[in-house]
């Protein structure tokens, strides 16, 4: 920018003394030449030596950077080592605790198991003498037992044979007993039996003749076959669906009228004996 800043100067002095004589502006423009490249040279030589400076400047800057950078390095460095070893000392100190704390349960359980095996000892001694003393006991006891078993057994042999001649006795009288409580039972059985029998037959009847009281012959219904009817029932004679087992030749208008038999009987008649109620009817129809 100076040497453009000159360069227009110089144009400028030129165009100014245009009007002095030829020789005096050829010398008092070399002379104003002279003087311009004279100014951009010590411009250029101080950019330069500015520029020296900076690079100079920059260069301490970078040192300094660096070394404080090291020294950063150097101090973390020293910390680190310093954790590390108070880390290192306090594993150490922390693993001999260990070791003691180890070393006196060992010492404890040691001492603990003598005095067990002391007192063991102790304990089969004193059982020792306890056993000859029962041993003696026992002795003389099975001696006494030996004469009152003797007594006792002969005792016993006249009582057993007493109670034996009862027993003989007693259980003739309850065998004639049973017998006659079985028979009794088997008539009441088959008393109870004819009863649900018929109480089942009109269980059955009953349903049939309410369904067949609900029938209507339909028109032109064709063949009217006896058929198998399936009422699934629940409680109270709610009926839950019907299906058609053997029914060899109906129409299906014949088999629609039997249905609806069905379900126009709802609810179905209940058994005489609740134990009766069946979940699942097959009932035989046949068309009067």
């Amino acid at each position: 920018m100076l040497s453009v800043f000159f360069h227009v100067a110089l144009l400028t002095i030129m165009f100014v003394g245009m009007s002095f004589d030829e020789e005096e502006k050829l010398v008092k423009q070399g002379e104003l030449v002279k003087t311009v490249k004279a100014k951009v040279i010590d411009q250029q030589q101080l950019e330069s030596s500015k520029k020296k400076k900076q690079q100079q400047l920059d260069e301490d800057k970078r040192k300094q950077e660096e070394a404080r950078r090291k020294a950063e390095e150097k101090k973390k460095k020293l910390a680190d080592d310093k954790k590390k070893k108070q880390a290192e000392a306090k594993k150490k100190e922390e693993q001999q605790k260990k070791k003691l704390a180890e070393e006196r349960k060992r010492k404890e359980a040691e001492a603990r198991k003598k005095k067990e095996l002391e007192e063991q000892a102790r304990q089969k001694k004193l059982a020792e003498v306890n056993h000859k003393k029962a041993e003696e006991k026992r002795k003389a006891e099975e001696l006494k037992k030996a004469e009152e078993k003797k007594q006792a057994d002969e005792k016993r042999l006249a009582e057993e044979k007493k109670k034996a001649d009862a027993e003989k006795r007693r259980l003739a009288e309850e065998e004639q007993k049973r017998k006659q409580e079985e028979l009794k039972a088997q008539l009441e059985a088959e008393e109870s039996q004819r009863k649900l029998n018929s109480l089942r037959d009109a269980y059955k009847l009953a349903i049939k003749q309410k369904i067949e009281r609900n029938w209507r012959q339909p028109q032109e219904s064709g063949k009217m076959p006896d058929c198998e009817v399936r009422v699934l029932q629940g409680p109270g004679g709610i009926i839950l669906d019907v299906t058609f087992g053997s029914c060899a030749g109906g129409s299906n208008t014949y088999r629609a009228s039997i249905e609806n038999a069905v379900y126009k009987a709802e609810p179905l008649p209940q058994p005489g004996d609740p134990a009766l109620f069946e979940r699942e009817l097959i009932i035989e129809f046949k068309p009067r």
